[in-house]
């Protein structure tokens, strides 16, 4: 029993899953970060970095160097981009981080426009196709280390700039690898699911942050801007009345369909993996399981791992993140 089906046209060993007994069930999945925390803890908040993306704008980052692995190696660092309302100190970031640092593998930990310390060098909100963002890091981290490649590790929303950007890029992408865990293929569906009535808490909550994280950005914008955000009753109308025009978008309708990262699939040229549940409850299994998968995509779809969860009875160590580490090792084989 694998827990999952393998969607790819090349051969791919990914590890062993056995879904946990005790947080079975999409929701339970999905929630168990929120409630018992992150399952690897960093030892160290890393050194702060600081990226220029545009005039008076800098994100920062936490970076986390390994000099060198016990055999001498030393593979792409990975960079990694969080999700919707994350930050670096996100528990499926840092827990994936100090897992990613235990098997020898540096780490830089991005915050998006307005998300976490980015707050007091940048100004929101950012968006899950703000490639330029992503582009300016990748090359001035490449530039700053003096390497040629690094290996992206997008979560959620950031799975989905990271595909959008892969595909932008083609093979002129400086990137060894990807990994995306339940990554958006098609933002207006997403946003449907999210207003369905089993998903009112979550979408409550999402919005909760998402107001925070506008009042944060009150003094960059007009007041009546950040009114509107602030009172928005769900999230399309505070994407299309804040996300949007903010960004040179015709409102919520037009940033989906020009952002959404299943329309950029077929132009990725680096070898990427793609992991997703079918319980998912934000985002729908079926944007994947309706397409064809080539190299140099592969996609592993779990039965049972909720948003971002993954959580097994076999392994302390969540499927994605073993599942992530084994493929990034694997191109440092090829």
């Amino acid at each position: 029993m694998t827990g999952y089906k393998l969607f790819s046209d090349k051969m791919l060993l990914l590890p062993s899953y056995v879904p946990a007994h005790k947080w079975r069930g999409g929701d339970l999945q999905t929630l168990r970060n929120t409630v018992r925390g992150p399952v690897c803890r960093l030892h160290s908040q890393g050194e702060r970095l600081f990226f220029n993306v545009g005039p008076g704008q800098k994100l920062a980052a936490a970076w986390h160097r390994i000099k060198e692995r016990a055999d001498g190696s030393l593979g792409p660092p990975i960079i990694m981009v969080h999700g919707l309302t994350g930050c670096e100190t996100s528990s499926v970031i840092t827990s994936a981080a100090a897992y990613f640092l235990s098997q020898g593998h540096s780490v830089l930990r991005l915050n998006l426009r307005g998300a976490g310390p980015s707050v007091h060098s940048s100004y929101g909100p950012y968006h899950a196709g703000l490639t330029s963002d992503l582009r300016e890091v990748i090359k001035q981290f490449c530039d700053r280390e003096g390497v040629d490649a690094v290996n992206l590790y997008g979560i959620s929303l950031g799975g989905n700039m990271v595909l959008k950007y892969l595909g932008e890029e083609g093979a002129q992408a400086p990137v060894a690898a990807a990994v995306t865990v339940c990554a958006p293929l098609d933002l207006a569906a997403v946003q449907q699911r999210l207003q369905q009535f089993r998903n009112r808490v979550y979408r409550n909550f999402l919005l909760k942050q998402m107001k925070d994280e506008a009042r944060s950005a009150a003094p960059n914008h007009p007041a009546e801007r950040i009114a509107a955000a602030v009172t928005a009753p769900d999230i399309y109308v505070y994407d299309d009345v804040y996300v949007a025009p903010t960004h040179g978008f015709d409102g919520a309708d037009d940033y989906y369909a020009r952002n959404s990262s299943g329309d950029y699939l077929t132009k990725i040229a680096v070898p990427t993996l793609l992991l997703h549940a079918e319980n998912d409850p934000w985002i729908p299994a079926k944007d994947y399981l309706r397409r064809q998968w080539a190299w140099p995509l592969h996609m592993a779809m779990a039965t049972d791992g909720g948003h971002v969860g993954f959580h097994s009875q076999d392994n302390k160590i969540p499927w994605h993140d073993r599942c992530a580490e084994v493929f990034f090792r694997s191109r440092e084989d090829a």
